[in-house]
């Protein structure tokens, strides 16, 4: 009986966890809102990187979630393949956006630039 007990309690365990991992970003852009992709860099096949950077940089958050965000960008880059040269492009790119992205100049793409944004005509 205990076997089962437990083989159960695993199988939900495993479960669970799956769930978890499925976690989907339930934050909502406003309507008519659209990303640059990525700001002064080309889009190559990782635009879908730079977009989720976008999400997140409109709602911000906390140092350590802005941290968080870069270092996704970063890997998503990286995870595109591409050998050094799309290393170096990574690379850049995180130091761009941990240099850039402080918000001293308020721009559209400052940490939680979505506080003053304003939706297009």
């Amino acid at each position: 009986m205990k076997r089962i007990g437990m083989a159960t309690f695993c199988l939900i365990i495993v479960m669970c966890g799956q769930s978890f991992a499925e976690a989907t970003d339930e934050r909502q852009l406003p309507e008519g809102y659209v990303s640059d992709r990525c700001t002064a860099f080309p889009d190559g096949n990782y635009g879908d990187c730079c977009v989720a950077h976008d999400k997140d940089y409109f709602f911000g958050g906390t140092r350590a979630e802005r941290k968080a965000s870069d270092k996704r960008l970063k890997q998503c880059v990286l995870s595109k393949g591409g050998g050094w040269k799309r290393r170096l492009l990574a690379n850049t790119m995180y130091l761009g956006v941990r240099l850039g992205g402080i918000g001293v100049g308020k721009g559209p793409f400052s940490w939680g630039f979505g506080k003053r944004y304003k939706k297009p005509n």
